[in-house]
């Protein structure tokens, strides 16, 4: 398929991705009217949020040109395969609820691949009504490391909309995906936020969930914007990285780079290292440390 920022074929016009059902997706045309269209034979199929070439051809739509993407997002596997989840992303917003959902590792792996894409990571604490104060107390320290590294953090909940203004000073006018495990909330977020008619299962005990969302989404945002509601995975892989990679989507780790004993220090069992230091003095978090070790870890295996 081209992959050109122009039109490829005299009939075409400009359609945004709004959803994807595999060999087929759902265009809204630049009238707001939605068209399936399906895809020629060896085509590259588009993913939600790219802007395509489109026309219609014997009453469907028939995709021509992907344009060029500014970022795309994509969720690897223990075999090396990639699932591409969303394209043309300003900030990848990882939801997270009360433990045992809550994991610092997965939200360390999505921030990692935000770094390399250069786009900004926000991190959502999302059904804080189910906590009392001492467990508030305990996801707000569990937060902190993030917030002090300058991502920005939001404690909400769907049910009372505490937090939501928050959550849409950081989306309006910018083009996100919505990420983290089934159960969540996403989707009542998005509800809450778009007034948008979004089914969600009942959930049943702190941080206990079914899986709702199936297929990924854009709703577009009434403040200005786009947010894509992707389906709950329970866990995240980085694609194909290096290990310099990974190094390099710890921002924290930065100014202490360079100045180790060894020149190719990686900053696991290595003497002299700057980084463990300022982890054994508290200028690192030793959780975000620790994610960095086993993502290092499994890269090796």
């Amino acid at each position: 398929m081209q992959k050109l920022n122009e039109k490829s074929h005299p009939q075409d016009q400009i359609g945004l991705v709004i959803s994807s059902f595999g060999s087929s997706v759902a265009v809204e045309a630049e009238n707001g009217q939605v068209f399936q269209c399906h895809l020629h034979r060896n085509q590259d199929l588009p993913i939600v949020g790219d802007t395509v070439c489109w026309h219609l051809e014997n009453n469907s739509g028939l995709i021509t040109a992907i344009q060029a993407r500014r970022s795309l997002l994509i969720r690897g596997d223990s075999r090396g395969n990639k699932k591409p989840i969303a394209a043309n992303i300003d900030a990848i917003v990882i939801v997270m609820a009360p433990p045992p959902i809550f994991s610092e590792l997965l939200v360390d792996r999505y921030t990692v691949a935000a770094e390399l894409l250069q786009i900004t990571p926000i991190l959502i604490l999302n059904k804080i009504d189910l906590l009392d104060q001492n467990e508030k107390q305990v996801v707000i320290e569990r937060l902190a490391p993030y917030h002090q590294i300058g991502y920005g953090t939001v404690l909400s909940s769907a049910i009372t909309t505490h937090g939501l203004d928050d959550v849409i000073l950081y989306l309006q006018n910018k083009k996100v995906v919505l990420v983290g495990p089934s159960g969540v909330g996403k989707s009542s977020i998005i509800s809450a936020i778009c007034q948008e008619n979004i089914r969600v299962n009942e959930v049943s005990g702190k941080g206990i969930g079914k899986h709702t969302t199936t297929t990924t989404h854009l709703y577009h945002l009434p403040m200005g914007g786009e947010i894509i509601d992707s389906p709950g995975v329970r866990d995240y892989h980085l694609w194909s990285v290096s290990k310099q990679e990974i190094l390099q989507g710890f921002k924290e780790f930065h100014d202490y780079l360079g100045s180790c004993r060894f020149r190719d220090c990686q900053h696991l069992a290595e003497p002299n290292c700057t980084i463990k230091k300022a982890v054994a003095e508290g200028k690192i978090n030793i959780k975000r440390y620790a994610s960095y070790q086993a993502m290092m870890e499994n890269l090796s295996s």
